[in-house]
Parts: structure tokens; sequence; C-alpha cells
């Protein structure tokens, strides 16, 4: 019988990578540097994670706080809620260069943009049952695309704050809310 995976090996992998990202960005990250600096052996590495990008990836997916999908009972006030807690994740600059820089590296290797799109599917989940709920009451055209709905929450709010890097101002967020809700909303 194979041993359980120590989860206090993991945790180590998971701050050495984080560590490493954060002061050197991708370029910075090697198995070889999270077997170092967490004193955590490479076939432990493996054994937790099947590649160094799933490591990697999942190690920059924690330091985000996990976001759990509000219930306001109200479409506008859920989506208000979720925003606000874009803005903070996003008003970090290293968190941004990171997203950036996975972003690029996304585009040029498949392995990794897979294993991304893997871990955002799970970050897209709060979004997707706010939306669901919001369907459920009425809110929300029951004949909507929920994938594309996001997308639409999302894509202005990235485009401002990730590529033209500026502010998302309260505002912003209130004025995309009410544009969101008055699109979603039943013909």
């Amino acid at each position: 019988m194979a041993r359980p995976l120590s989860e206090t090996a993991r945790a180590k992998m998971l701050l050495a990578t984080q560590e490493i990202v954060m002061l050197h960005g991708l370029d910075g990250f090697t198995i070889d540097e999270v077997s170092r600096r967490s004193g955590v052996a490479k076939s432990t590495l493996y054994r937790h994670f099947r590649t160094g990008d799933e490591l990697l990836l999942v190690a920059v997916d924690d330091l985000i706080e996990e976001v759990d999908a509000p219930d306001t009972g109200s479409l506008r006030d859920d989506l208000r809620e979720m925003l606000n807690t874009f803005m903070a994740v996003a008003g970090n600059p290293k968190i941004r260069q990171l997203f950036v820089s996975i972003l690029k590296r996304s585009i040029t290797d498949p392995e990794f943009a897979a294993t991304f799109r893997n871990v955002k599917e799970q970050r897209h989940a709060p979004l997707r049952v706010v939306l669901q709920r919001a369907m459920a009451r009425g809110e929300v055209d029951p004949s909507i695309d929920v994938d594309l709905a996001m997308h639409m929450v999302e894509g202005p709010f990235v485009s401002k704050r990730m590529f033209a890097d500026e502010d998302v101002t309260s505002r912003d967020a209130d004025v995309l809310v009410e544009l969101v809700v008055r699109a979603l909303a039943p013909r």
C-alpha cells in the first residue's frame, strides 16, 4: 500500500512556488528551485502534481483568496459583491503582472493553456452560480448562454484593469453592473 501524500510537503512546495513567482515571475520558476527552496524532493513533487505547470498554476491560484458566490437575493447586489472582490484582487500589481505572464505563456504553450483553463474554470464557479441563481429567480433570461454572460461580466473589468492598467472605480463597477443587469434581463 502506498504511503499517503504529505500535506506538509505539499504546503512547502506551494509556498516555495509562490515565493519564487512573486519575486521573479514565471521566468524564475523551475522545479529545481522549488525543490531547493522547499526542501522537498523532486520525486515527492511529482507525486503531488503531474507536471511543474500544474504545481505553478495551483500555487498561483492559491495566492488568490477563495471566493464564495454571494447570495443577496438580487443579481445586482450579487454582481456588485463579485466585482468588489475582483477589484481587490486586481489591485495587486504583482498579481496583475503574473496574470498577464500566464496569459502570454498560455498562448504559446498548449499544455500550459489546458492546465490554465482547468484552474480558470474553478475560478469561474462562483460567478456561474450567481448567474444561475438569478436565472432561477427570473432576473436573467433563461435562454442566455451562461458562459458567454460570464465573459460579458468579466470582460470590461479585465480589459480596463489588466490591459489598460487603469483603476476600476466604484462608479465604473456600478455602471458595469447596471449594464449587465439590463443586458441579461428577460425579454
